[in-house]
């Protein structure tokens, strides 16, 4: 199981640099990747997103935010493969966006829940929750 951990280390390192390099992508996201995000202070209704969206995604928030952070606080790996990790997020937005102002700080607790197939992330799960602004 320690090939997961590996696996998401580096997609953690992808993400936090909001890189948008699909061949990077690919080395540890499963072509059929399902990433489905629970409704939260950003987004209201469940976000489903495929390999393309999440790159989308990516590319969407280097726009809007910098110098992000992802601390790691706790990984769990389950008996069936499968990864919990607990971590809390932070950037700081570049515009105005909502409620939210240019050079404020956004964070969250995230409890990440990701599935494997053929080595890589085929199925994660996001439950963030953003401090109040």
């Amino acid at each position: 199981m320690s090939e997961h951990l590996s696996v998401l280390q580096t997609y953690f390192d992808l993400v936090q640099t909001f890189s948008t390099d699909t061949n990077a992508y690919a080395t540890v996201l499963h072509p059929d990747i399902e990433q489905i995000e629970y409704p939260n202070l950003l987004h209201k209704t469940i976000q489903r997103r495929s390999f393309a969206d999440i790159i989308a995604n990516l590319r969407a928030g280097r726009e809007l935010l910098r110098d992000p952070s992802f601390e790691v606080q706790h990984t769990q790996t389950c008996p069936d493969g499968s990864v919990i990790v607990e971590g809390r997020w932070q950037a700081t937005t570049t515009n105005d966006i909502g409620l939210l102002l240019r050079g404020q700080r956004l964070s969250a607790q995230l409890c990440l829940i990701f599935e494997f197939q053929d080595g890589k992330i085929h199925r994660q799960r996001r439950y963030p929750c953003y401090d109040l602004v």
